[in-house]
């Protein structure tokens, strides 16, 4: 397995050295996997203040259509010819029809009555509950319609993310049509295991492992890492070792999922971000498709809270970060509760 990266060198005559000579660095990083580029940049790394968000939250709770008081009254109820239920529910979980989905398969699951939690918030029950109330929504999905084979649980959280709704939700799409993460990742399983004949989840496991750059635990069911080439700022890749389908998922592989996640949300908290988007994948019908989770902070640059998104990554399809994958593994794994 290879982690391609490339030095980049540019030079220029620096106003503020006496127009001497000065040099930038920087890397472009290659996805084991897919190939797809990331570049690392030499940008000064400026401290982000914790935002106020008290009057956005406030100003949230105005027809919100997911707080106790009316989201039985507000929120649709699944087709019967569909699903075999009207709404599901764990605990403080609510999985109902997403009334702007993305596919034909789209549900919101409201994760708690709580009106907004903050990162460090979130508990272990919170995320457990949602996670398993998305499960059996996607089980029941795949009996009616086995075609559906494309599945994932998301999580736009906060405005900067996405999110259009203040209340936590997670998204959760099961379609026969697969996005461009599928289309990319799934042809090139398929080469890696005809190159090497081996699979590529746990031969990058191992090896992240045995380098010890970007890994940040391993457990019984399941190992986190920084990706080499992230999606983001950061991207923290969890992979799951057993598993295939959301049914797969038992009680001792949620509980080190749902562990993981606290502790990036954690993270991320005490970086004074208070946005990311999350990702967990499934296919139902390719073995070499392993589940696994993405997640990446979401940010806006100071002073003048620029976009982390400009031409690169909606044009050009390159993500951009200032931040090294290994030094965000050292700084984690000192937030890293077991």
């Amino acid at each position: 397995m290879d982690f391609v990266k490339l030095l980049k060198i540019s030079r220029f005559l620096d106003p503020f050295q006496g127009f001497s000579e000065t040099k930038r660095y920087s890397e472009v990083r290659q996805d084991p996997l897919t190939g797809h580029s990331t570049r690392i940049l030499d940008f000064p790394v400026r401290e982000i203040s914790r935002a106020d968000l008290h009057l956005l939250i406030e100003n949230s709770r105005r027809g919100c259509p997911f707080c106790p008081e009316v989201i039985d009254r507000v929120t649709p109820k699944f087709h019967p010819d569909l699903l075999c239920r009207e709404r599901y529910s764990i605990g403080e979980a609510l999985c109902v029809p997403n009334v702007f989905p993305y596919d034909e398969n789209g549900a919101v699951c409201v994760m708690t009555k709580k009106h907004y939690v903050a990162l460090d918030e979130f508990t272990p029950g919170i995320v457990a509950d949602a996670l398993k109330c998305c499960f059996e929504y996607l089980g029941d999905v795949i009996i009616r319609q086995p075609d559906m084979i494309y599945q994932s649980v998301n999580w736009n959280y906060m405005p900067l993310a996405g999110g259009s709704i203040i209340h936590p939700h997670l998204q959760i799409t099961a379609s026969s049509s697969p996005t461009n993460y599928y289309s990319d990742m799934l042809p090139a399983l398929e080469n890696y295991r005809k190159e090497h004949d081996s699979d590529y989840w746990g031969d990058l496991r191992k090896e992240e492992q045995r380098l010890g750059q970007r890994s940040i635990a391993a457990g019984k069911t399941m190992s986190w890492l920084v990706a080499f080439a992230p999606m983001g700022v950061f991207d923290i890749l969890g992979v799951v070792h057993d598993a295939h389908v959301p049914a797969d998922i038992d009680e001792e592989t949620l509980k080190e999922l749902v562990h993981g996640i606290v502790n990036v949300l954690r993270y991320i908290d005490s970086l004074n971000l208070n946005s990311l988007n999350m990702s967990l994948y499934f296919h139902m019908n390719n073995t070499l498709f392993t589940p696994h989770l993405r997640i990446c902070p979401r940010v806006n640059i100071p002073p003048f809270d620029t976009s982390q998104v400009n031409y690169m990554k909606m044009l050009h399809n390159e993500s951009l970060t200032i931040m090294r994958p290994e030094d965000i593994c050292y700084g984690i794994k000192e937030h890293w509760h077991v």
